[in-house]
């Protein structure tokens, strides 16, 4: 295995990190850092006629979902997945793209520089790129989920298939870890553009209430944290 692939026994995650700003000011230099190059998420979002911070967002309490709601351009989607899956994954910038992940003596080799997302009505499809030492030159497995839309959101609610379409040689074995690893990477996308839209009246950077899809878009819809203080021994 080469030395510029990392190893891992399994899809490392960072579905939770969020975007962290300590000013009551939108900045978008503070929503990102160390993204792929190329894929700086402030530059993406500059002049995006999509993206715009909530003003009212102080004012959401727990639990409080605003109206406003983004609409994200595929093509912007795609290049905010590729820079932020390095997170997803652990991988500084500066490493490879390849991470290698191993299950019971198996390894599979994932490129995070290849994966892309395609929306339809009320479907996303994450394409993650894999292969192994039969297949060396790698094939895309795309994972689909089934999501709410404009007209009938479904919150984070999602629903896929138990077993990918693939060569039997990977799906066999890595659909869930597959599955699992795009499933995280959306969530990430979403989480970290909620994030930028605001913090609500604790300080809190706002969440996703809602992914959906329509031709084209990936569908956004913010909230503010539910209080869970009372839930607490």
């Amino acid at each position: 295995m080469s030395a510029s692939r990392r190893r891992l026994s399994e899809p490392a995650g960072a579905a939770a990190r969020e975007a962290r700003s300590r000013s009551e000011g939108f900045r978008l230099e503070q929503i990102s850092t160390r993204f792929a190059a190329g894929l700086d998420l402030p530059a993406i979002l500059k002049g995006a006629q999509w993206f715009r911070p909530l003003p009212s967002a102080r004012r959401l309490k727990p639990g409080a979902v605003p109206k406003q709601s983004l609409n994200v351009p595929q093509a912007h989607a795609q290049r905010i997945l590729r820079g932020i899956v390095r997170f997803v994954a652990d991988l500084p910038a500066d490493s490879s793209p390849i991470v290698v992940w191993e299950s019971a003596g198996s390894q599979l080799w994932v490129d995070t520089s290849a994966m892309s997302i395609a929306c339809t009505e009320g479907v996303i499809g994450i394409s993650v790129k894999v292969g192994c030492d039969e297949l060396p030159e790698g094939v895309t497995v795309v994972v689909p989920f089934s999501v709410g839309t404009a007209q009938r959101p479904s919150g984070l609610v999602m629903a896929t298939i138990d077993r990918l379409d693939g060569p039997d040689l990977v799906v066999a074995r890595w659909s869930n870890a597959i599955t699992a690893f795009a499933w995280e990477s959306l969530l990430e996308v979403a989480s970290r553009l909620c994030a930028g839209l605001g913090r609500d009246s604790r300080d809190l950077p706002l969440i996703p209430g809602s992914i959906a899809a329509g031709p084209g878009t990936l569908l956004i819809s913010p909230m503010s944290r539910h209080d869970l203080s009372g839930l607490r021994g």
